[in-house]
């Protein structure tokens, strides 16, 4: 069964992925499967490949994709090694294509100071709700605005948008803003 592994492992590493070589990790340590697969799934791995002895004999593999969740299916064993790098940079594709949904549909411009408490205050003050959403605000760029959102409502400056100036009024100190910036709880 190993050997049969580590034959896996030395084709895939032949394979390339964003024109470097598929990187492998081989764990041969005596845990239970769905032990060893969730600690990868943890780890953010992308794809998640198992082999059988059932496997062995078909020609096949198990392999999970973390883009389709929890979902893992039989696979054949040379297509899996012919189709690794494909497979991969599609993971990627349907990966970034979901973070920049999330991303659009729990941005918000806000243009005053009422607007970003409201945003950011939790409705039920007994039960708080997890929110994880991304404010647009203007910036005057003044550290004490940015200790006083953290202190009120434990939020951060995220990122300062490169390459975008669309000049405005800071909610807190009422002075020019040079662009946007983007706030929001960290965890």
């Amino acid at each position: 069964m190993l050997e049969a592994c580590e034959a896996l492992a030395h084709e895939l590493r032949e394979q390339y992925a964003f024109d470097l070589p598929i990187r492998v990790e081989l764990d041969d340590r005596d845990l239970r499967g769905g032990e060893k697969y969730w600690q990868w799934v943890k780890k953010g791995i992308p794809l998640t490949v198992e082999i059988g002895p059932r496997d062995l004999e078909n020609g096949t593999v198990f392999a999970g994709r973390r883009d389709h969740g929890g979902k893992r299916e039989g696979i054949d064993r040379a297509e899996l090694v012919s189709n690794a790098g494909r497979l991969l940079a599609e993971m990627q594709g349907n990966l970034f294509a979901r973070a920049r949904a999330f991303q659009e549909e729990h941005t918000r411009e806000i243009d005053s100071r009422e607007e970003l408490y409201d945003f950011f205050t939790p409705k039920n003050s007994s039960k708080p709700e997890i929110h994880g959403g991304f404010a647009r605000i203007h910036w005057g760029r003044d550290a004490r605005w940015e200790e006083q959102l953290k202190n009120d409502l434990k939020v951060t400056v995220r990122c300062i948008p490169e390459g975008e100036s669309e000049p405005g009024q800071c909610p807190f100190s009422g002075q020019p803003s040079p662009g946007r910036v983007v706030v929001a709880k960290s965890y």
